[in-house]
């Protein structure tokens, strides 16, 4: 219905998605024929579906309204419009009060406040319409839960898992330090691009509360810590934002437990389905599910259930303890799964490499984040010996990377750089980079920097 619609240089060429928070199209710059996924937010506190986490059937009614008033809107200017863009930083720091006004902009905000980590979804364009605000980011053709199950991509290649886990341990170490929790990892919200980088996204269940209280329910079920398993599915969202606002009549008497501690639960399921292609039960309840409560009586059932090794068993065990203070912390499941020689009993997972500290911060800083990094080196090193310059030979290397990226850099007519106007590179555009002499793709103007017609627009949200 919406193919061929144009918004500023995007042109929409399919839907590839619909849920709660409103539509998701696929788009090409006419200019530079990038790939983008658009996401069309609708402006209402509950989304399409009235706050369920979950959107399906219940969003699917709401999500054909919008489209019909979508395409209207755009018929009415011949199906191209120009749309003011929103500045990203004053998005990125509107207060909890204003996001309560504009509660539209609230994943928007948590997603940009992390978005520069080379495994997190970059966000481009923010553009405002009456109808809806349209956030364009980064396209990828599959996601984490398509390339493990139906393509099973990672069945037979142990560096592939490390790879993929330790950069999703790396991104979400990073939203921690800045103060946001993801509460919905799951392989549906992880996307990979050809080169098996993996990219974290959909920040609608996000929140920058440390800690939750006990009964909160947040995330997806089969992926849910034990702790969140208490309440209905569809108050994830508007717990979520209570906890963010701070309102007093939502501290309730159960006692609180740290919020980062779900992510690390999530993050072992998908440990096990990256190595055995299930899921270790459909929810973490005694209450609910027998498997769940012979792993509560005996975490070692995992063996049984699980064709899994010693060393990952281990692993699990101290990633799925049902007392969440207990848990272990990021930086030393990265660690032990690097270290991990053995995933499984049998098969090609079952003798894997142990990663050297290098080939851990390569695999965490991307391939794109590698071959700059050796451009950069090349250029600035090239009449200078690397013997000298580094000891033993090693190229220097912070695991405590500024995790900035490169950007693209507009500049002001008496040839000035406009600092106000840094954006991220798209990816296809880092790869070109890559390609080119070093004087060629930095020390000259970027003309494709400039094309988008509203990059100069200074216009904020209104409240």
């Amino acid at each position: 219905m919406l193919n061929n619609c144009q918004i500023n240089n995007f042109k929409i060429t399919r839907q590839i998605g619909a849920g709660a928070y409103g539509l998701v199209f696929h788009a090409t710059d006419v200019i530079t024929e990038n790939e983008y996924a658009i996401k069309a937010v609708v402006k209402t506190a509950g989304g399409l579906a009235g706050g369920v986490a979950d959107g399906g059937a219940a969003a699917a009614a709401p999500a054909a309204v919008l489209r019909t008033q979508l395409y209207h809107y755009f018929k009415s200017f011949q199906n191209a419009v120009f749309l003011p863009a929103v500045d990203l930083a004053s998005i990125a720091a509107l207060t909890d009060e204003q996001l309560a006004r504009a509660p539209h902009f609230r994943e928007l905000a948590l997603h940009l406040r992390v978005h520069a980590h080379p495994a997190v979804v970059t966000v481009h364009q923010v553009l405002e319409s009456p109808l809806a605000t349209f956030v364009v980011m980064d396209h990828f053709e599959r996601d984490l839960f398509t390339a493990i199950v139906d393509h099973r991509h990672f069945a037979g290649d142990g560096r592939r898992v490390k790879k993929a886990f330790l950069q999703l341990c790396s991104a979400l170490r990073y939203c921690h330090a800045q103060g946001v929790y993801h509460c919905d990892i799951k392989p549906e919200n992880v996307l990979l691009d050809a080169r098996d980088n993996v990219y974290l996204c959909d920040f609608g269940l996000a929140t920058r509360a440390p800690r939750l209280p006990a009964s909160v329910c947040v995330g997806s079920s089969y992926y849910m810590a034990p702790e969140r398993v208490g309440v209905r599915q569809a108050d994830a969202a508007a717990s979520a934002a209570l906890a963010d606002a701070g309102a007093a009549d939502a501290a309730p008497a159960a006692p609180t437990v740290p919020t980062a501690a779900g992510d690390v639960w999530s993050l072992g399921v998908i440990l096990i389905n990256l190595t055995c292609i299930r899921n270790p039960w459909p929810k973490a309840s005694i209450q609910d599910d027998a498997t769940f409560q012979y792993y509560a009586r005996d975490p070692l059932v995992l063996k049984r259930i699980l064709p899994v090794s010693n060393d990952l068993c281990a692993i699990l065990n101290a990633v799925l303890q049902i007392d969440p203070l207990k848990r272990i912390s990021l930086e030393e499941l990265a660690s032990r799964v690097a270290s991990c020689a053995s995933f499984t009993t049998s098969g090609p997972l079952a003798h894997v490499d142990v990663l050297e500290p290098r080939v851990v911060h390569d695999f965490v800083a991307g391939d794109d984040g590698v071959a700059l990094r050796s451009m950069l080196y090349g250029y600035l090193h090239s009449d200078s010996d690397p013997e000298q310059d580094y000891p033993n030979g090693q190229a220097a290397a912070d695991d405590s990377s500024d995790f900035g990226g490169v950007s693209s850099v507009v500049t002001t007519p008496t040839g000035s750089v406009d600092g106000s106007e840094q954006r991220p590179l798209h990816k296809r555009q880092l790869h070109e980079l890559q390609s080119q002499p070093f004087s060629v793709a930095y020390l000259q103007l970027n003309e494709s920097t400039a094309t988008n017609y509203s990059t100069g627009s200074r216009w904020l949200p209104q409240y």
